[in-house]
């Protein structure tokens, strides 16, 4: 039951990150903005309620990988690191200072900052974002193959 429910999660998370990174590419940055700013709306974070559920959800998928019969301690160990290496070093696409232009307004603070960054320079971590990309198209690939047996 843990496999059948975590495989469903992770395709339908898949499905969404490949979404959320394709916004990027189809979405004007004047539009992203727009939807920053509100987001924000003069607070230094947009996300701390949402934080939590997404440590939740995190918690949840890590509990039912551990109940299921697919747990491969040396590949979770491995996502692990490659996922958590790869945000870092998606972050430090972005040591340049913004263009006033196109700063966030007060109050500030440094993940707002990085907020506005991200969106005002998307493509900065081109390599990141792109090996990201491959590697959840290929877990797309392999949960619609081998795990619901789509193809």
């Amino acid at each position: 039951m843990a496999t059948t429910v975590l495989k469903i999660l992770m395709t339908l998370f898949c499905i969404q990150v490949l979404v959320k990174l394709s916004v990027f590419f189809f979405i004007s940055y004047e539009t992203r903005r727009k939807q920053l700013d509100k987001s924000y709306n003069n607070k230094r974070s947009a996300t701390k309620a949402t934080d939590y559920v997404l440590l939740a959800i995190c918690a949840l998928l890590v509990t039912l990988l551990f109940f299921s019969e697919n747990l491969e301690y040396l590949s979770f160990i491995t996502g692990l690191y490659v996922g958590a290496t790869l945000i870092q070093v998606y972050f430090h696409q972005f040591s340049e200072p913004l263009p006033k232009e196109k700063s966030p307004s007060e109050p500030t603070s440094p993940i707002k900052i990085m907020s506005y960054a991200i969106q005002a320079f998307p493509r900065r971590p081109w390599k990141e974002l792109s090996f990201l990309m491959v590697l959840f198209l290929w877990g797309l690939y392999m949960l619609l193959t081998k795990g619901f047996g789509v193809f």
